[in-house]
């Protein structure tokens, strides 16, 4: 990223809201076979997803000074099978993902439970973990929920990687005595604002609104698909952090044992295997 780049600034240039739906009964989903339409486009959608919401998007033009009215571009969708239809609480994983509204997958953000109960044990407050997984990028990139101090507000930290071996870190705070679950996204270098999350708890079914006012990251498409993964989540934390909290004091009294999911394992799979010759491994 240019260090000669004005960060941050008052100008929005990026909006994506992601919409959700107050009833089942919705475009997306009216229609004959049109679950099999979308799983016939992508196999990210699979016969568990339930479609929950719409993201509508408005992107500043050159030369323009107001942002245009925002379109519908893409649709939301949760796995039922690791969420609502799971029977037990504390077996419960968050998988949610994001779509074209042609049905082209975009992201997924997947709850990362083993990270999550060592964390908040070791903090004995519960923390959330995201891992996010982008149509833009090879890496996974972690949200991480970190412990503050006590009077301080809601945090969590994120980082991408960048060209010749940089990268950028993010840290994403919650706002205090907002209504709902608002947050400010800061790029640590030079603790400039650049983006903005608001959850908009007063309108049906609900709604978060992701504006980047950065001129770079506006275009940066795996920064604003991290956002959306972690706004999406928001609908989800207290139900995540309540489940945590009782599971890891189960877990200490001996009462439970947590079981991590197949595909959260697979997340964790050794990457060198993957990206580097036999003959490399001895320099790492």
């Amino acid at each position: 990223m240019s260090k000669a780049a004005e960060r941050g600034g008052n100008i929005t240039y990026r909006v994506l809201s992601q919409d959700f739906y107050a009833t089942k009964l919705h475009g997306d989903t009216i229609g004959i076979m049109q679950d099999e339409k979308w799983r016939a486009k992508s196999r990210q959608f699979t016969t568990d997803s339930e479609i929950i919401g719409k993201i509508e998007e408005a992107v500043l033009q050159k030369d323009k000074q107001q942002l245009p009215t925002a379109n519908k571009v893409g649709f939301i969708v949760v796995r039922n099978l690791t969420w609502e239809d799971e029977k037990d609480e504390l077996e419960r994983r968050l998988v949610i993902k994001l779509f074209t509204d042609s049905g082209t997958w975009l992201a997924s953000g997947e709850e990362m439970v083993a990270e999550e109960y060592a964390l908040s044990a070791a903090c004995e407050t519960p923390l959330i973990t995201l891992a996010v997984l982008t149509k833009e990028s090879e890496i996974v990139t972690y949200i991480r929920q970190v412990r503050r101090g006590p009077m301080a507000t809601e945090g969590f930290a994120f980082y991408l990687p960048g060209p010749d071996g940089k990268f950028e870190a993010f840290t994403i705070e919650g706002q205090r005595g907002a209504v709902g679950d608002d947050y400010k996204v800061t790029l640590a270098s030079g603790d400039v604002v650049v983006a903005r999350i608001d959850s908009r708890v007063a309108d049906i079914g609900g709604r978060v609104v992701v504006s980047v006012n950065d001129s770079i990251l506006a275009e940066n498409e795996l920064f604003c698909r991290v956002l959306q993964c972690f706004s999406v989540m928001l609908r989800y934390r207290q139900a995540i952090l309540n489940k945590i909290q009782k599971g890891v004091n189960d877990w200490a009294k001996g009462k439970v044992q947590p079981v991590q999911h197949r595909h959260e394992l697979s997340l964790l799979a050794n990457p060198r295997r993957l990206t580097l010759n036999k003959d490399e491994f001895e320099e790492v």
